[in-house]
């Protein structure tokens, strides 16, 4: 493949993902929810195309693929998803307005480069690729969930406690002990009967606090960037697991691409571009450093020094790279990473959930010792004051 068709196959790739980005909006949204439905199976239909095209060895081409599940699972998600595609990809004749609107962006981005770049032989690997990256994205997932639903489970519990103060136990407490006037209230009494009116006046100041704060580190995730995400990425579980779950994707992607073109200068470039198409902020970022890199003709084990891999990391595939070339250390540096990502959400996740439950059960434990406590100072303070 020469210099000209490169990069007339690089223009095909930015168009038809910018026509996909226009045509995803338009997707009906019986479509858009079978994708919903059918996105627990993605990774299984991955390998399926990919199984296809291996053994008829290209004989059967996409469409009809697409065309054949349509009749076979005809009013299931499968079945509806397959139509749609076969209907887009005859109408654009690209991956990208096939599979818009209904698969990860990033994926979409990917399988379409793959097929301007190398045609729909070359979509096997890069399909088993995308298949592992979203196993181990499904598996991460199923993992943080199981781990943490009974932490989730506490907090609820605990904010159901807080919230059922000053509507319920307090007023009924202050029932109880009516005859009781307040200047006689025990401190404890009191600081409970405050504590209830500051969540009764400042709930909603609290819920739309929490919830900027929940925003703001939802959307840092993928928009930080700088010395403040690289804070976040050393000590921040949230922005660590998502770094690594992206330099997996990163290097699966690389490792496809270089298979088809070598890892030349000019090569390896457009490899690393191609990464663009449907990056988030944190990512583009990333690239573009790696992009000024190659430019500069740093090619070599300090291609990957951007941050975009944890430091531990950068060194491995830095002492590969210089043993057994780029290729190979892709390869070995993306087993590693899956392997080394899932033990990480393993343990870390179980810490993090420990501490929300004994965070939880510690603060409900102290609100029901206010209670009683408050209780038994009320007796007695009734008690001294019919008395």
């Amino acid at each position: 493949m020469d210099i000209r068709s490169i990069f007339s196959s690089l223009g095909d790739s930015l168009r038809s993902y910018k026509e996909a980005k226009e045509n995803g909006s338009h997707t009906p949204l019986e479509v858009r929810i079978a994708a919903i439905v059918f996105a627990s199976k993605r990774a299984d239909y991955y390998r399926f195309v990919a199984d296809v095209i291996e053994g008829t060895k290209g004989r059967k081409s996409l469409r009809d693929i697409f065309r054949s599940d349509a009749l076979r699972y005809e009013n299931t998600a499968r079945g509806k998803l397959s139509e749609h595609w076969a209907r887009q990809f005859e109408e654009g004749g690209s991956l990208a307005k096939a599979f818009a609107g209904t698969l990860p962006r990033q994926d979409v981005a990917i399988l379409d480069t793959l097929q301007r770049a190398t045609g729909e032989g070359g979509l096997e690997q890069g399909l088993r690729d995308l298949a592992d990256n979203t196993a181990l994205v499904a598996k991460a997932r199923s993992i943080m969930f199981t781990t943490m639903a009974a932490s989730l489970v506490c907090i609820a519990l605990v904010l159901g406690l807080v919230f059922t103060m000053p509507s319920y136990t307090v007023p009924k407490l202050a029932e109880a002990f009516s005859m009781l006037p307040q200047e006689m209230y025990p401190a404890s009494a009191r600081h409970l009967f405050s504590f209830a009116d500051f969540v009764s006046e400042n709930w909603l100041y609290c819920m739309v606090g929490v919830t900027f704060l929940l925003t703001l580190c939802l959307w840092s995730i993928s928009f930080a960037t700088g010395p403040t995400r690289k804070f976040l990425d050393k000590y921040g579980f949230i922005w660590g697991l998502y770094r690594d779950f992206q330099s997996v994707r990163l290097l699966c992607n690389l490792a496809s691409m270089l298979r088809k073109r070598g890892n030349s200068t000019h090569g390896l470039r457009e490899a690393v571009e191609m990464q663009l198409h449907g990056a988030s902020r944190w990512k583009t970022y990333h690239i573009n450093k790696m992009l000024s890199m190659i430019d500069r003709g740093e090619i070599g084990p300090s291609l990957f020094s951007t941050g975009i891999l944890d430091r531990e990391t950068t060194y491995y595939i830095a002492d590969l790279i210089s043993s057994r070339g780029l290729e190979d250390a892709l390869q070995f540096v993306r087993e590693r990473l899956e392997k080394k990502v899932l033990a990480r959400i393993s343990v870390q996740a179980a810490l993090f959930s420990w501490a929300l439950m004994i965070g939880s059960i510690g603060i409900a434990a102290y609100l029901m010792f206010l209670h009683v406590e408050a209780i038994d100072d009320m007796r007695s303070a009734l008690q001294q004051y019919l008395a």
